[in-house]
């Protein structure tokens, strides 16, 4: 396996349990995960001692100190070159409006088959955009209208 060629991946979530299942999934699917918190603020706080930043960050919405909305906004200004995947049980189109307002890529629903998640954070690096089915048509309603942002 070639590390250099190795997706590098940051879990935000505040479900430790989650988490955990989450990285031993992704690192069999030979991607690495190189950064954990329970919230945004540990995840700005972590990845600002990272040597080397993750090509991808899945992230939640619903977290305590500092949630996924806060978070993608601070990962935008500060790191825009970490492509952001939300992995949420929220599904109204207001969550899904606001997170690609924010610059996600990605949207994937928990309870989604782990390998809809896997696929996810391959298309994502690949530069593409990738939504569960549930969550595609607002958001591709939403991409279509605001084009300048594709």
């Amino acid at each position: 396996m070639e590390k250099e060629n190795q997706i590098t991946i940051a879990l935000i979530d505040d479900h430790e349990g989650l988490r955990i299942s989450l990285q031993n999934f992704l690192e069999y699917s030979n991607f690495k995960v190189v950064l954990q918190a329970a919230n945004g603020q540990e995840a700005i706080e972590g990845l600002q001692l990272q040597e080397v930043l993750p090509d991808i960050c899945i992230l939640d919405i619903s977290m305590p100190v500092m949630d996924g909305y806060q978070t993608a906004k601070q990962m935008a200004e500060r790191y825009p070159e970490i492509k952001i995947l939300v992995f949420s049980s929220l599904d109204n189109k207001k969550s899904i409006i606001e997170m690609l307002r924010l610059g996600v890529r990605g949207y994937v629903l928990k309870g989604s088959a782990p390998e809809k998640l896997k696929k996810a954070v391959i298309k994502l690096d690949q530069g593409e955009y990738y939504f569960s089915e549930t969550i595609s048509k607002t958001a591709l309603t939403y991409l279509a209208g605001n084009s300048d942002l594709a």
